[in-house]
Formats: C-alpha cells, structure tokens, sequence
C-alpha cells in the first residue's frame, strides 16, 4: 500500500500526535504521577473536547434552522453541522459496494482489537444509540450512560427486572437464576414460545425480531433491560458480568447498612455500577482506541469547571459513526471450533453451554476485524445500506464539512484520505469529486492511524462525543460524587476497578489464565 497524502494533516494536528506518541519516558513519568496526570488529563481532555463548537448545538434534526423546539425537544437528535443536502450524490447501492470484502479476498483483521472491544462498543452504545425505525431523524435515548443495557429505559422495567425482597441478604438485588453452578439472567420467554411471563410484560424482547427465529434460539434470550443485549452471546456476556457485578455490590451495601430497605440499597448499588461503566470507558474501551502514551482516567473534577460540562445530547453523527460493523470477524475461533457470524446473531447458546468466563475468554483471543471499507461481512451488508440511507434522509453534510467542523484542513485530493490504491480508485469512481464524498463513507475510507483502532477524523469525534457525554453524567458532577451517593464501601470498589478484567475477575471462578483483554496479547 502506497504511503498517504499527509499534506492536509495540519500541522498543529501533527504536532499534538506526534507529542502525544513518542516521548515515552515523559509520558511514563506523567502516568505514574497522580497530581501531574491528573492536570494533564484534564488539559487533554477539554482540548479533544473543544475541538468543535460545545453544546448546546445550534441545530437538531427537527428542522433545517434553529427554533425553541429543536433546542428543547430531545427526542430529535442533536448535530454537529448544519442540514445540507449534497447535489448528484450516486446511489446508496453504489456507496454500499464501498463496505463489501471484494470477491476472492479475505475480511482484514485488526492488528489491535479483540472481538471483546467490538462487543463492548457494541453493547455500550447500544444503551443511548437508539434511533425510531419509522422516523430516522427521532431517537428513543435518555441520551446518559446510564447502564440501559441492564436497567431499562424507564422505571417499569427497572422495577420488573429488581428482586423487590426485604429479607436480609437478599436486599437491592436484581432478579437472577442459577445454571450450573452460574449466575444468569432470567430466561425473558416463556420456553418454546415468544410470550413474556407477566413478570417481565414491561421488559423489552430483542429489536426487530425476524418471525423465522426458531425456539432453539429465543430459549436462549435473558431478561435484560436493553432491547439489543441478547445481540450476541458476548453482548449477552457482558451484560451477565454487569448483572453479577451489581448483586454484588448490593451485598457488600447492604452488609455494612444493615438498616437500610431495599430500595436505598439497590440505588446505592446502581450509583455505584453506572460510575464503574464510565471508568471502564475512558480507563480501558477509549485507552484502547487512542494511539497515545497518555492514559486517560476518569477524574471527575477533569470536567467540574469545563465551559463544555453541559447536560448531554446524542447527537446524529455521533449515532453513525458508531457503526463499526467491519470489526465483526467473519467467523468466531470458539473452543477449537469455527463460528460464522450468521451464527452469534440473536443465539446465547455459546454462553449458555460455555460459561461466562469461558466466553469472555474466547472472545478477548479472537481478533476482530479491521474497521475501514471493502470489509463488512455479508450478514451485515444491509445495514450498512440503512446507514448510508439515515445518513442522507438526516440531510448529513459531507465528510469535508465534518473536517472543518473538526479542526481538520479540507482534503482536496482522494490520496489524502487513504494510501490505498483500491480505495481511492473507488472512491473516485463512486463519487469522482472529493467534495462529494458523505460523512458516513468519509469516515471509514479513511486509513487508521498508527498504534489506533480507529482512523483519524472518527477517533476524533469519538473522543470529543465520549469525553462530554460520560464526565458530564449527574453522578459525577462536584456536588454528587462522594460517599454520600455511593457510601463509604461503594466509593471504595469505583476506586479499585480500571478494566473489565477487574469486573470479570470478582464474578467468575476462572483461574488466572482467563484472558479479558480489548487489546490483542
């Protein structure tokens, strides 16, 4: 692959990049001291942060223009750019030819990730991400990282999915069953058939549901409380993990508050797992996606006095960049056994026969693929093709509006944005003009950077929407975080937990070769 046009990088660009990857021991020093890193940790945030304009947006996906609604009305989704609609754009068939692996070559694999990153970026997402299917522009989100996945979106089927005991012992607790030897969820069906006992009558079943799914699979589903946990069984596994994490945190509350009912230990406990979901994603999820020396933390006080510490609004952009379908690998490496794609899809057999830490442990082994063009499986082909659509029906302005609005120079030749001779040829066919190319085919056809999951302009968005939705939760804010919120025990567990291995390893009985790794080892 021939080298890429660097020329539109911009060098102040380059320079932060360059600092922030080279120089190790500075930056070995700055992460082994707290009152340094942490300085430099806020300093690096709110710059990555204010590489574009803070909310509150100017513009939502209401209208074209601003009004007192499209700055009010969250069920809209917020913008970055202002609504264009870009003149001869080819057809989204032709732009989906983009994503597909080309006959007789194999899917790339990523040189960094795990098939456990793609699927915690999944199932995290999944929690906020959640767009209308009859109105792409509107989106059913709380728009807070909030644990969805696991509690719900609204206090129904929080209150479906909780245990509700005052016996001792069994206080704040959500509702669980046993399975040699395990932890679970409850089965969400009634067996062989795709009723919902009354129990969970609230709790949403899995999104878009085919009719053709067989018994075999929907006995497999759990009672969780997002509508895409049971997307695959290590989404389902992550949410089993968080599940566990939750009841034992309930315990460890209610032993030292004998006193308290059940309601103020389950709050307590669900404080506590929310802010440990946040540190997992700045400590180890976005660790792991930026090719920085830095490691970033999740210091609270990073966003106290932030002029972009404001309440949270998903915006559009954000929901399609999320789309990281080349990270799914072609087939699953299971315990010696191949798994094609087709079959992780709606189907927790694999957990369900293997086990958590079994799971997780495949998982972290298995590469993902690479994130680009020319490498989405077939099985995923169709949605691509609803994105390219959501994106143009959103009236999306083009990936060189999104690399001014982001503090990147304009590209003006299709060798800028990759060095890949089959990339820009095609490119250049589909669109034949740079400035035609759309945010959402912009965005993938861009080469990773170095030592990063992600190329540059998405990683750039993804730090600048992740850093201001996760700082800015209610939890954290100055006059929240203590151990009044969380108590004295809880404050204790959100100081000790860095990664999800530290979650895995409280909540199974795996020996100390179990792998739980984002990164490949």
């Amino acid at each position: 692959m021939a080298n890429r046009d660097t020329s539109r990088d911009g060098f102040s660009n380059k320079l932060e990049s360059f600092l922030l990857t080279h120089l190790r021991l500075l930056w070995s020093f700055v992460n082994g001291t707290k009152w340094l890193g942490n300085r430099v940790n806020s300093f690096i945030i709110s710059r990555a942060v204010l590489k574009a304009k803070p909310r509150p947006h100017q513009f939502s996906t209401m209208y074209g223009y601003t009004s007192w609604n499209s700055l009010t009305d969250k069920s809209w989704s917020g913008r970055h750019v202002a609504e264009r609609h870009i003149e001869g754009l080819p057809s989204p068939e032709a732009v989906q030819q983009l994503f597909k692996i080309p006959l007789g070559t194999q899917q790339r694999m990523s040189k960094k990730s795990t098939f456990l990153f793609a699927s915690f970026a999944q199932w995290f997402t999944d929690g906020f991400l959640m767009t209308l299917n009859d109105n792409r522009r509107k989106n059913y989100s709380n728009h807070q990282i909030d644990l969805t996945p696991l509690y719900g979106l609204t206090p129904n089927v929080t209150s479906q999915l909780r245990l509700k005991s005052p016996e001792p012992g069994k206080k704040g607790r959500m509702k669980s069953i046993t399975r040699n030897g395990e932890e679970f969820a409850p089965m969400l069906f009634i067996p062989d058939t795709r009723e919902k006992p009354a129990e969970f009558s609230d709790v949403p079943g899995p999104l878009n549901l085919p009719d053709n799914v067989n018994f075999a699979r929907t006995n497999t589903f759990f009672a969780f409380g997002g509508d895409r946990a049971n997307t695959t069984p290590v989404t389902s596994a992550i949410g089993t993990l968080f599940l566990r994490e939750h009841n034992r945190v309930a315990g460890i509350i209610e032993k030292a508050n004998p006193a308290w009912d059940d309601e103020q230990v389950f709050e307590t406990a669900r404080n506590v797992m929310i802010v440990l979901l946040i540190t997992i994603v700045v400590e180890d999820y976005i660790n792991h996606i930026s090719p920085y020396l830095f490691k970033f933390r999740a210091d609270p006080p990073a966003a106290w006095r932030a002029r972009w510490n404001k309440p949270n609004w998903i915006a559009i952009e954000f929901n399609l960049l999320y789309r990281w379908h080349g990270f799914v690998p072609w087939q699953f490496a299971f315990d010696g056994k191949q798994v094609p794609a087709s079959g992780l899809i709606l189907d927790n057999s694999l957990l369900n026969a293997a086990g958590l830490a079994k799971t997780l442990d495949q998982a972290s082994r298995q590469k993902a693929g690479e994130l680009g063009l020319f490498n989405t499986v077939a099985d995923l082909h169709r949605v691509e093709l609803v994105s390219i659509k959501q994106g143009r029906e959103n009236g999306l302005a083009s990936y060189n509006d999104y690399r001014e609005a982001m503090n990147f120079p304009r590209v003006t030749r299709f060798e800028q944005i990759s060095g890949n001779p089959h990339v820009v040829g095609e490119l250049r066919r589909v669109y034949g003009d740079v400035d035609k190319i759309e945010f959402f085919a912009g965005l993938f056809a861009e080469d990773s950077r170095p030592h990063s999951a992600v190329p540059s302009l998405m990683g750039r968005m993804v730090a600048l929407d992740a850093f201001s939705q996760a700082l800015t939760n209610p939890l954290l804010s100055e006059n929240v975080f203590n151990e009044t919120t969380f108590s004295p025990e809880g404050m204790k567990i959100i100081e000790s937990t860095k990664s999800l291995r530290d979650i895995a390893a409280r909540n199974t009985a795996a020996n100390a070769d179990m792998l739980v790794s984002f990164g490949q080892v």
